[in-house]
Formats: C-alpha cells, sequence, structure tokens
C-alpha cells in the first residue's frame, strides 16, 4: 500500500496515543457515524462492506441494498467517474477532498451526497464519510428558479421599453415626459427636437418652462403643476418657445416608480377645421332632436347610449338618464325577441326597414310601430340605431302582412244569413290566429322557438297550432 499523506490542519490533537488509547470498535464505529450523514466501509476492490446513517427518510434510495456492490455501481452514470478519482486520491492521500455524487432513487429523485474517504495504514478497509446535500441541492434549484423567473422579468421590462421608445419616437406629434415634482424634462422624441430647435440630449434635464414663450411661461407652468396634483388628464393652450402662435397642450399624467410624470404633447390648432366640424355636428344634433320619430342608438349589447326627445315622449320618460344604460326591449316589443331578431338582421345585413313591433310606455299602455334601423361605427365597437314611428291605423288592422282585406270581408258578410254567428265569429278567430302564427315565422325567420316567445304560447301550444292549420307543410313548400 502506498504511504499515506495526510492533508494540513491547522491543529492536530498532541496526546494520541494517550487521549484514544482506550477506544474499541464501537468507539470508533460511533466517531465515523455522528461525522457524517451516511457512513461506508469499503473493501480495498471498492465494494461497500456495510453502511450506517442517521436519517430514516435514506430509506428511500435504498440505502441498505447497497451492501456487497461496487461503490460505483449505487451511484448514477456521470458520478462513477468522480467515485473512480476518489479511489485513487484515497490511495496517497487521507483524508481525500470532498466529491459530490448522486444515487438513483426509485422516485426519480437522485440523492447528493458529498464524500471525502478516510484510510489507515494498518487498517485494510477504508471510510467513506458522506454528507446529505438534499438542502444544500434544493437552494441551488430555487436560486435557478429565481433566476430564471428574474431573466423572464427582465427580458418582459426590456420589450416594453423597446416598445415605448419605438412608440414615443414614431409619434406624429411633439412629445415631451415631464417629471411632475420638479416640472424638469426627463424624455423628448425627435419631433419635439425638431420644434425646438434643440437636439434631444439638450432638452433632456431642462426645465419644462423653456420650451414655452416667456409671456406664456407662468400660465403653462402653473397649469402643469396643477394637473400633475390632480393627475387628470387636460387641455390647455399655449405658444412654444420658437412660435409665435398658439397650440394645444394635451397633458397625460401617469405614475412610474413611485412618481407622477407628465406626458405633454404638442398638437396644431385647426380653428377653420374645428369650427366646420362643430357646426356640422350642431347642426346634427339639432334636426335629430327635432324630429318627430323617435330615434335611440344602443350598444352591442342592446344598452341604450343615446335618445332623441320624441322617442321619450313615446315611451313616457322625462329625461334620458332614466333609460341610459337600460336594455332597449324593456320598451320596445311585445317581447326581448323582436330586439334579438332586429339586432340578428342588423349584424348580418346592416339595415332593417319597416319592422312592425310595439312600444311599451311606462304608463302600461302599447303602441304599434314601425322600425327602421342601421349598424354604424362606433369608437369602442358598433352601435346600432333605431328610428322608431307609430304605426297608421290602416296597418295596424293588417295582420302578418294581409292585403285582401277587403275580400276577406266581403266572403264574411256574405255567409251572414246563411252560417250561425258562433260558427262565424269561431272561422273568423282561426284565420287571424293562423295569419298571425305565419307572421310571426317571418319575423323570426322560422325560428319556432322565438316564433313561440313572440305570440306568448309555449312550444308545444304552437307545434299543435301548426300541425292543425297545416302550415309546417307550407313552410317547408316555400322553402
Amino acid at each position: 500500500m502506498d504511504k499515506q499523506v495526510s492533508r494540513e490542519v491547522s491543529r492536530s490533537f498532541r496526546s494520541n496515543d494517550e487521549l484514544f488509547a482506550g477506544l474499541g470498535a464501537d468507539a470508533l464505529a460511533a466517531l465515523a457515524t455522528a461525522n457524517s450523514d451516511v457512513t461506508l466501509v469499503l473493501a480495498r476492490s471498492g465494494h461497500i462492506l456495510d453502511v450506517s446513517y442517521r436519517d430514516g427518510g435514506l430509506k428511500t434510495w435504498d440505502v441498505d441494498g447497497w451492501v456487497g456492490k461496487l461503490w460505483q455501481d449505487t451511484v448514477t452514470v456521470e458520478s462513477r467517474d468522480k467515485i473512480r478519482d476518489l479511489l485513487q486520491e484515497a490511495a496517497t492521500a487521507s483524508p481525500t477532498r470532498s466529491r459530490q455524487v448522486n444515487h438513483p432513487g426509485k422516485t426519480g429523485s437522485d440523492l447528493p451526497v458529498g464524500y471525502r474517504i478516510v484510510s489507515f495504514s494498518s487498517w485494510p478497509h477504508k471510510v467513506a464519510l458522506g454528507t446529505d446535500l438534499r438542502a444544500m441541492a434544493d437552494m441551488q434549484q430555487r436560486l435557478v428558479r429565481a433566476q430564471i423567473e428574474m431573466e423572464k422579468d427582465y427580458r418582459k421590462l426590456r420589450d416594453i421599453e423597446s416598445r415605448y421608445r419605438i412608440l414615443f419616437h414614431l409619434a406624429v406629434e411633439p412629445l415631451i415626459v415631464v417629471e411632475a415634482q420638479t416640472l424638469k424634462i426627463l424624455d423628448a422624441n425627435e419631433d419635439a427636437a425638431k420644434l425646438f430647435g434643440k437636439p434631444v440630449k439638450k432638452l433632456v434635464g431642462s426645465s419644462a418652462a423653456s420650451v414655452f414663450a416667456k409671456a406664456d411661461q407662468g400660465a403653462a407652468i402653473e397649469s402643469l403643476t396643477a394637473l400633475g396634483a390632480r393627475a387628470r388628464a387636460d387641455v390647455f393652450r399655449a405658444r412654444p418657445a420658437t412660435l409665435d402662435r398658439y397650440m394645444q397642450i394635451r397633458v397625460t399624467p401617469f405614475r412610474e416608480f413611485g412618481k407622477t410624470n407628465l406626458l405633454v404633447c404638442f398638437a396644431s390648432e385647426e380653428p377653420a377645421r374645428a369650427n366646420s366640424s362643430s357646426a356640422s355636428d350642431a347642426n346634427m344634433v339639432s334636426v335629430v332632436d327635432s324630429l318627430p320619430e323617435g330615434i335611440v342608438i344602443v350598444n352591442a349589447e342592446g344598452k341604450i347610449v343615446e335618445a332623441n326627445p320624441a322617442f321619450l315622449d313615446l315611451i313616457r320618460v322625462v329625461t334620458l338618464d332614466r333609460i341610459e344604460d337600460k336594455s332597449l326591449d324593456k320598451w320596445l316589443g311585445g317581447s326581448s325577441v323582436d330586439l334579438q331578431v332586429l339586432m340578428a338582421n342588423l349584424r348580418e345585413h346592416g339595415t332593417v326597414r319597416r319592422f312592425s313591433s310595439v312600444v311599451r310606455d311606462e304608463l302600461g299602455g302599447t303602441e304599434s310601430v314601425d322600425v327602421s334601423a342601421a349598424r354604424i361605427a362606433g369608437r369602442e365597437g358598433p352601435l346600432f340605431g333605431f328610428v322608431i314611428r307609430e304605426a297608421a291605423r290602416t296597418e295596424t288592422i293588417q295582420p302578418g302582412g294581409v292585403t285582401d282585406r277587403q275580400g276577406s270581408a266581403t266572403q264574411f258578410t256574405d255567409l251572414v244569413g246563411r252560417v250561425p254567428l258562433k260558427d262565424l265569429v269561431r272561422d273568423t278567430a282561426d284565420i287571424i290566429e293562423k295569419l298571425c302564427i305565419e307572421a310571426a315565422l317571418r319575423l323570426t325567420d322560422n325560428n319556432r322557438a322565438s316564433a313561440a316567445d313572440m305570440l306568448g304560447l309555449s312550444r308545444q301550444s304552437l307545434y299543435i297550432k301548426l300541425k292543425r292549420y297545416g302550415i309546417s307543410d307550407v313552410e317547408e313548400d316555400e322553402d
């Protein structure tokens, strides 16, 4: 056996023979076990002669089954070279340096252990003292995961900043970012640099007052200070330092790193165009408010956005705020089916003309109406405009679009005297009922469930009446 080389220590025992002479095998085994979490006794061939451990949880890795196996066969493939290096080093040095190896487990997770070998020249075996490194491995994995999450967050921040820089500098209007507390310019885009005749680097750090004309600096600073304190967006007029005309200064406060900053946009005023647009809008509003037909605008959910006075009179409501943001089907249609049919046709075709329906007012009354509607584009999605006018009396007595009213009346009067009045009334009711069912089917595009709801019938009752009048056969022939 090669001569053992002991690694240097700061201080060794001075009286080994005197202090440890009486220790037996049990004491040495206790010292070895106390000094490590896993202790292996190795033969010269590298076989494990015996094993001891303190943590009962290590049985998960079948530590007891290592006895009799080659040490390198109890570790993972990538750890076998480390075992061979440890055994080679143990031939010339004691104790050896610590090496971390992994023992495979039945559950899939490895057992990390740091081993060092102690050899004795007068003893044929070696002792491998192992330290359980599971806690350290868990800590390393948490650190790695934390580092990965930090990298993801950092990448997101870089992407957001890149998008902000691109949008900020591609904006067609001059923009500057001002710190609300100090009123110092934090950033500016290229259009702002062109407007003020200075490079962006010189604008950054200067006072926001310097970009306004001297006569307007006091009012501009006062407005910026007030908007920063209120944290509300607003617009004021001022002249920039390089121009002798007023511009619209749009200020939008936002929070960044716990501070309030102001995004200041310098927009050109277009008085002629603005006045023309305002006059046109005012004229349109005046016409709509003066029309005798009720006009109401709803959003994609059918909730009222705007209505003219004629519609308020139609439903007997005094002010718009009483119906605003409420569903139109509360007043329009015999049931919610009418509005659903209208909205479905508007989404598909864009316009609807002369749709027959009823309006229910707040006092419990009803009025037959004709509805025309159109789909329009809104800023926050599609809007639907409805024009509602009272139906003429001659039209209201025409159910389902019957046109030959005079002929029908003549046929019934010819039967007077030949048919009992009771039978005549019954037959008349049957005809009207059939016409109403046909009209409901046409309005709902042959949707029988919706037609039943519109007529106030159950589906079963409607199906019985369809079979009774043979309407289902007629509808199939028309299709």
